[in-house]
């Protein structure tokens, strides 16, 4: 729930962003309309200045939306079966073994998903577990 926050932080913060790098364009139009070289030049500088965090923003937002995303889908997964092999959400995601492995873990830290490792290569889900436990 924390990155939806900082998702919609870096979101807010790239429109703001963008935004002023559109007024800039706007005054720079304009100062080329009444011949104003320096009112131009300011202008266009702050637009162009304003454009690259603008768009490091929105970049950084839809990163954490991805990542997100693929949290969600590597919990989804393990939920869905009473274990899963490290290789098979390594297939599933089309990542590295390492990958899947980190985005698991990751999964688990910040409460997408519960479960116990056993082994070094197989998860089991807390459905599961608790499943076992009940017989």
């Amino acid at each position: 729930m924390g990155d939806l926050n900082r998702r919609v932080l870096y979101e807010l913060l790239a429109a703001g962003t963008l935004g002023l790098s559109g007024v800039g364009v706007v005054l720079a139009v304009a100062g080329a309309a009444f011949q104003q070289v320096l009112g131009v030049a300011a202008a266009s500088l702050c637009a162009v200045l304003l454009l690259v965090p603008g768009l490091f923003f929105l970049a950084f937002s839809r990163r954490l939306a991805s990542r997100d995303l693929a949290l969600a889908h590597a919990a989804s997964f393990a939920k869905g079966r009473d274990s899963i092999g490290i290789q098979d959400l390594a297939d599933e995601l089309q990542v590295p073994r390492a990958a899947a492995l980190r985005v698991l873990q990751v999964a688990i830290q910040e409460g997408y998903l519960r479960g116990t490792f056993r082994g070094s290569d197989t998860f089991v889900a807390e459905r599961a577990t608790q499943r076992e436990e009940d017989r």
